[in-house]
């Protein structure tokens, strides 16, 4: 009798278990879905503010962004534009170049990498960028 019951309990806590794991599992997908926006809105509102010209709050959104997904290339670039804008040559710079770094084919990147090269006075290195730019560049 006792081993019955003891076998009823561990067949309890095993189903248990298995419920607690999916309901991890679903509150982990969800907290994984509500992150990725978080970033999504950060984005937006870096691009409302920088189509406002307030550049330095822009870049404040797009850092937040970053800091969610840094491996997010095309926030870098926004970043490094904002940045540019904003007077922040040698950080934007890196931001720019980080975003190609880490999408080689990016080419609006390579684009805004080599107009920001080109307002530096850096015309070879800006002709090899609008030359990947032009090498990436979607198709109609």
């Amino acid at each position: 009798m006792v081993r019955r019951i003891g076998l009823i309990l561990l067949a309890a806590c095993l189903a248990l278990s298995g419920v607690a794991q999916v309901k991890a599992s679903d509150v982990s997908e969800k907290v994984k879905a509500a992150t990725e926006r978080a970033a999504q809105d950060y984005l937006k509102e870096g691009l409302l503010q920088a189509g406002e010209g307030r550049d330095a709050e822009a870049a404040k959104a797009f850092r937040k962004a970053l800091a969610i997904r840094p491996d997010w290339a095309e926030a870098h670039s926004l970043l490094g534009s904002a940045l540019s804008r904003a007077g922040s040559r040698q950080e934007a710079e890196k931001e720019l170049r980080q975003a190609v770094q880490l999408k080689p084919d990016y080419a609006e990147g390579w684009n805004y990498l080599g107009e920001f090269l080109q307002q530096q006075g850096k015309t070879q290195e800006a002709q090899d960028a609008f030359a990947k730019a032009k090498k990436f560049a979607r198709r109609p």
